[in-house]
């Protein structure tokens, strides 16, 4: 038996064989782990406001993948008449929750379950769920200035959604939806999200469960080299890289946001959230 004390660059190797004999899984950091069964959101989730009409938990067997919850998100259609931003009509719906992991991370996972109802229809354009960047220092810098192009140092955000597609029903086309610094500008002269599709297609279908999971890995500060990606039921569909993210590291990603946003909305819009899991690395589909 070996009763001596190991120093210098042996216990150096020692150390980093046991680190690499730990599976990255393993080490991995789970930030949250949310499956609605406490029925609450204290101290886990901010909510859009407290109408339980927009937002709640769902119990209704059908519409819980596992365990007896499962948690609604409800864009209404409005009781106001349709206006015009920009010369495009808008008749908007929102409704959301979202979570916080402060001061942040540099590599993000978001694995959840969802499911749109069987008569979900979006119209023209929705925006859905995703991560933002938002300064450690002033977390609220996130929000706001749509249409404006981030500076490498207020914020940055991307998500995923399914994008209106001609010719296919509702929902549609999966993508990413991403607001960075070197964004290409609309023609409009504004800087609306860049939309990152999946190729070939990916379509999603009504009244069924996927899982689904993106990852967002932060650049270096002034660096392009970021990246994000997109997995549903396992398979990687979406993979974009060299990403110039930030140009500072006051930047981190540190929200979560299960959103529906409908630009013209004609209809009540319904999905499905579970077992969601928010990591440091790869999660994966449940068994």
């Amino acid at each position: 038996m070996f009763n001596g004390v190991v120093r210098g660059p042996g216990l150096f190797a020692i150390l980093l064989a046991l680190a690499v004999a730990v599976p990255a899984s393993v080490r991995a950091e789970t930030i949250l782990r949310e499956d609605f069964e406490d029925l609450s959101l204290e101290g886990k989730w901010e909510k859009l406001s407290g109408d339980t009409t927009e937002a709640n938990f769902e119990t209704r067997p059908e519409h819980v993948r596992s365990g007896k919850a499962s948690y609604r998100i409800t864009a209404l259609e409005p009781e106001r008449e349709a206006y015009q931003i920009h010369g495009y009509q808008y008749r908007e719906a929102d409704s959301w929750i979202r979570t916080w992991f402060l001061p942040g991370y540099d590599q993000v996972y978001v694995r959840w379950y969802a499911k749109f109802a069987d008569d979900f229809r979006q119209g023209r354009q929705m925006h859905w769920s995703g991560l933002r960047g938002c300064r450690t220092d002033n977390p609220n810098s996130g929000f706001g200035r749509a249409g404006e192009r981030p500076t490498g140092t207020d914020r940055f955000t991307t998500s995923v959604e399914p994008a209106f597609t001609e010719g296919h029903e509702p929902p549609g086309q999966m993508c990413f939806y991403s607001y960075w610094p070197e964004m290409k500008q609309s023609g409009d002269g504004k800087y609306w999200g860049n939309r990152f599709r999946a190729d070939p297609p990916f379509f999603l279908e009504r009244g069924r469960w996927y899982c689904f999971e993106m990852m967002v890995k932060l650049n270096e500060p002034g660096q392009r080299d970021g990246e994000q990606a997109l997995w549903v039921d396992g398979r990687k569909i979406i993979h974009e890289k060299n990403f110039r993210w930030r140009d500072s590291e006051i930047l981190k990603l540190n929200l979560w946001k299960f959103g529906l946003y409908i630009h013209y909305s004609e209809q009540d819009c319904t999905y499905w959230v579970d077992d969601l899991v928010i990591s440091t690395d790869y999660v994966g589909p449940e068994d």
